[in-house]
């Protein structure tokens, strides 16, 4: 997959391959943001900062100090729960 090593599974190699197709991006793009990204998460974890990560139409990552949580849509609760068997587990979560 594009020849370089990206430190990603195989399996996290396909999805940022699905993604760069599907927004017409190099796969290289796709794995600096979301490296890019961890990082910023890293350190602001490391360093005991309170911070969110908004996922547009998915949720919301609420990381406080140490303790790190996602908070799931409930309009994307109810349209997982259409297809799979999924929707409990994220309630709960």
């Amino acid at each position: 997959l594009g020849g370089f090593s990206t430190g990603l599974s195989k399996a996290d190699e396909l999805v940022c391959a699905e993604v760069a197709l599907r927004l017409h991006k190099p796969k290289a793009t796709i794995v600096m943001c979301i490296k890019a990204t961890l990082k910023i998460c890293e350190w602001a974890l490391s360093s005991g900062q309170n911070f969110d990560f908004v996922f547009k139409d998915i949720g919301v990552l609420v990381c406080r100090g140490n303790h790190v949580v996602m908070r799931f849509f409930e309009d994307l609760v109810r349209e997982v729960a259409q297809s799979q068997c999924l929707a409990e587990g994220l309630l709960q979560v």
